[in-house]
């Protein structure tokens, strides 16, 4: 599994169609919209839907909107995308986003330690005069973040052969350069493969878990007390009462099959 996405198990919204809501738990909004970019395109490369879903916002009212905050009523939630299509097709595109996440994420990296290594270069003095350690630290994120989009537009295709650094200008301003340079170095990413113990894998969370029974169940003897009833002459006389099986174990949910799936 990968740390950029969480992946639920699937459950079955039509006959033979399923469906996945992905969440991307990056810590900044900015990664995480990138994140359901990924996943976005990705998904359309495999042939399936796609939908971002509508948050609601828990502080609106129409006052609110009208006379108070200006609140909004809701927005996408660009943290979670739903994805709907085929059960083979639904898994190779699971088993591939995981894999294609992490490569744009270390396109990302790579793009980040060339900025570093001119940072500490002659070249790179003149730009670096009126910088301190803070800037730096914040020039070096906006950088990644900066390189990481284009990456991600890359994967679209978009991703242009670059005419080369200018010296001109400081590097971080030049992040579409450098994550063309990372791209070519890597030949790019390739978003259909899928290794097959993966999509096995996903397969198999797709299919209902059925309760074996002699797991869940076992059988147990209760002996229950009788209680004395009363009779015409005031002597109380012994009711028998049967010695019956209880059956006792774990209780699990029916996962259904069109939309009811844990």
């Amino acid at each position: 599994m990968s740390a950029y996405v969480e992946i639920p198990r699937p459950y079955e919204s039509a006959p033979g169609r399923f469906t996945v809501d992905l969440v991307f738990p990056a810590q900044s909004k900015r990664r995480a919209k990138q994140h359901h970019d990924v996943a976005w395109t990705l998904a359309d490369v495999h042939g399936l839907e796609m939908s971002t879903p509508y948050k609601v916002n828990p502080r609106w009212s129409i006052y609110e909107e009208k006379w108070g905050n200006g609140e909004r009523h809701g927005w996408l939630d660009e943290r979670r995308l739903r994805v709907d299509g085929p059960r083979r097709a639904l898994a190779r595109y699971l088993a591939a986003l995981t894999r294609v996440l992490d490569a744009v994420e270390g396109l990302a990296t790579r793009a980040v330690r060339a900025f570093g290594a001119l940072k500490r270069s002659v070249a790179a003095e003149p730009h670096l005069e009126y910088e301190d350690p803070a800037t730096m630290r914040v020039r070096s994120r906006e950088f990644r973040a900066d390189a990481l989009s284009a990456l991600v537009r890359g994967l679209r295709g978009a991703v242009p052969d670059g005419p080369g650094r200018d010296s001109s200008r400081p590097l971080w301003e030049q992040y579409g350069t450098v994550a063309a340079e990372v791209w070519a170095e890597v030949g790019g990413v390739d978003l259909t493969e899928a290794p097959e113990e993966d999509v096995a894998a996903h397969l198999a969370r797709m299919l209902p878990e059925e309760p074996e029974q002699g797991q869940l169940f076992a059988v147990q003897d209760v002996t229950v007390r009788s209680t004395p009833a009363p009779t015409t002459n005031g002597l109380a006389t012994a009711v028998p009462v049967p010695v019956v099986p209880l059956l006792a174990g774990t209780w699990r949910e029916d996962p259904g099959r069109y939309g009811t799936a844990a």
